[in-house]
């Protein structure tokens, strides 16, 4: 989403634009009809190890074509070994070098020089390593800025694979050849990268995703859509809420421990969890069981479209997103104070610094893995209300400090660039 909406914003500000689709092409995207759309590569490429590539690379973009973005992610979810074969050989061509796939890289630069593209973003740390490849065949390379917003979750498939050093070592070649220093998307994950990948930092600088202003949803509107969507929603209690993916790193179960707890102590709220999967669905069936085992309560829901997501940010007390691993930013936190509802943050991470801007604060933080903890700071919010008050009336100006505008104006400067073309 921080690469759509930076896209989009360029768009707006007179910049020609081009997007080109690594894996897969999410049709359901939202970028603006003016940014021309291509191929690098589809998933099924990887499918095997070796050179005879084409005709699967071409079969996979029939079934993009074919198959809606949510009928494409629900199938994977259900077919977990079919990702994880497709990662691990991109994470073995990652290290054996991308350059191996001369006819993606052929084209690609080819492309690139047809479309005069003078600035390259890849949106991950990995498609920086096809972008360096493909501008050394370029008459005039086009510039190259990397950023960093995720290597800790597909660098797993190398750890697996016993590549884990040979993969970094990759990503900080791609660094120190690119034009400029690279993008972490927060200070404490420059200083992760930093850490993990022992790239210096001053080739790295901060600048933070691009959060949109809140669409503002009347409340009754919102209750009413809720129990439209939601078998057993109740708009006589309280609502918490988490929204985002239904994934390992995220700490559901601590969500669902802390839940356990306040009711043991007699507080009476609704507990929402919505979000799909990114590897697989075996963490979110888990997360069901605990929930039974605990006779806790729990609105259930896997993709929540753009209303019902505006409805619960409208209507929660608050949000939690309980991540046990040290989050690049907390995007989610971030939206959820926009639309002027406290946001319950690790105090750990990026993510623990996307509830606070300029001075103010719009959301409170819990000692990371600690499910009493997170119950004491729910219920802070349940039961304090000058304090849940405070919080909400500082969410909108937190969230300015976030804004794409902000995001558009910082990446333009870092890349030397005008403002508005």
């Amino acid at each position: 989403m921080r690469d759509v909406r930076l896209a989009n914003e360029l768009v707006k500000r007179g910049f020609e634009v081009h997007v080109w689709w690594a894996m897969d092409w999410q049709k359901s995207a939202g970028l603006d009809p003016a940014i021309k759309q291509h191929w690098l590569f589809n998933g099924m490429r990887m499918w095997n190890r070796g050179f005879t590539r084409g005709p699967l690379d071409s079969f996979g973009r029939l079934m993009n074509r074919l198959y809606s973005d949510r009928t494409r992610a629900h199938g994977l979810q259900r077919r977990p070994k079919i990702l994880a074969r497709l990662m691990n050989n991109l994470t073995r061509l990652i290290c054996d070098g991308v350059e191996r796939d001369e006819p993606v890289i052929r084209r690609f630069a080819s492309e690139l020089e047809q479309h005069r593209v003078t600035h390259l973003l890849p949106m991950l740390e990995m498609l920086g390593l096809w972008a360096e490849a493909a501008r050394k065949r370029m008459k005039t390379p086009a510039r190259n800025l990397i950023t960093f917003q995720g290597y800790e979750l597909y660098s797993t498939y190398a750890r697996e694979l016993d590549v884990e050093r040979e993969f970094y070592r990759r990503l900080a070649e791609a660094v120190e050849r690119s034009d400029f220093p690279a993008i972490a998307v927060s200070e404490d994950y420059r200083h992760r990268v930093h850490e993990e990948l022992a790239i210096p930092l001053d080739r790295m600088v901060a600048i933070p995703p691009g959060v949109p202003s809140a669409k503002p949803m009347d409340r009754a509107q919102a209750r009413e859509l809720l129990t439209e969507k939601f078998h057993g929603y109740r708009d006589d209690l309280p609502l918490v809420a988490y929204l985002g993916r239904r994934d390992t790193e995220k700490g559901l179960d601590l969500l669902l421990y802390a839940a356990t707890i306040l009711r043991q102590r007699g507080r009476q709220f609704q507990l929402a969890i919505c979000g799909p999967s990114l590897w697989g669905d075996h963490y979110g069936k888990v997360c069901q069981k605990i929930a039974e085992e605990l006779r806790c309560p729990v609105l259930w829901r896997r993709f929540v479209p753009d209303d019902v997501r505006t409805a619960l940010f409208s209507t929660a007390r608050c949000v939690v997103y309980p991540s046990i691993h040290r989050e690049p930013f907390g995007m989610v936190a971030a939206e959820v104070v926009a639309h002027g509802t406290p946001a319950i943050v690790p105090d750990h991470g990026g993510v623990a610094c996307a509830i606070e801007a300029n001075g103010e604060t719009a959301g409170v933080r819990f000692k990371t893995w600690d499910s009493g903890d997170l119950a004491d700071q729910i219920e802070r919010l349940l039961t304090d209300d000058q304090l849940h008050s405070r919080l909400c009336e500082a969410g909108p100006r937190v969230a300015a400090y976030f804004s794409i505008s902000n995001l558009a104006d910082r990446v333009l400067n870092h890349l030397g660039l005008p403002l508005r073309c």
